[in-house]
């Protein structure tokens, strides 16, 4: 009777403390932007929004000591998340959602990196996240095109689940998605 229980003890106490590798999921887009506003309604199209990387799915890993333990990965579409955030994003600035032969700006957007990567053993900033977009700006016959990097680092509690890491991952997204639109103001 002693050993069941002393197995039992042992097998919860390891299948609590293991690490828990779900899909991190996006929220909603957190409409509160509060960059620039457009000086004047400028009609904007979004022509594309494409994701470049090579695995879709990865944005990221946990290291343990110098190696990767465990991959951060993500099922969703990025490009369409990117669409719906940047069309209530332009609303709230200002700009009207047109359609392209009648938009005074066209934008491509390419998704070029999304990474996260957690350190259980830093005890200063152990979670690195970074998105770098690409934005292709077409007013008339000028074509614009700008690198994006959102990049920032935190401390979290020691994490035993992939899913302490999607409040971060929300909010390097919404602050790639006001920059952009910050940037598009000044056109």
């Amino acid at each position: 009777m002693r050993i069941l229980l002393l197995l039992l003890a042992t097998i919860l106490i390891f299948s609590g403390c293991s690490y828990k590798n779900e899909s991190l999921m996006l929220s909603q887009y957190d409409a509160q932007y509060t960059g620039e506003l457009s000086k004047e309604k400028k009609s904007v199209f979004i022509e594309s929004i494409r994701d470049l990387r090579v695995d879709k799915r990865s944005i990221g890993y946990v290291l343990e000591g110098e190696k990767k333990a465990h991959e951060l990965y993500s099922t969703e579409d990025f490009s369409k998340k990117y669409n719906e955030a940047l069309l209530v994003a332009l609303r709230m600035a200002g700009f009207e959602n047109a359609a392209q032969h009648d938009a005074k700006l066209v934008v491509n957007i390419s998704i070029k990196n999304i990474e996260f990567i957690y350190n259980s053993k830093n005890f200063d900033k152990n979670l690195k996240g970074v998105i770098e977009l690409e934005v292709t700006i077409k007013r008339g016959a000028s074509t614009i095109t700008q690198n994006f990097k959102q990049a920032a680092s935190k401390w979290i509690t020691p994490s035993y689940s992939s899913k302490d890491i999607e409040p971060f991952l929300n909010e390097i997204f919404s602050q790639s998605v006001n920059s952009i639109v910050s940037r598009l103001t000044r056109y």
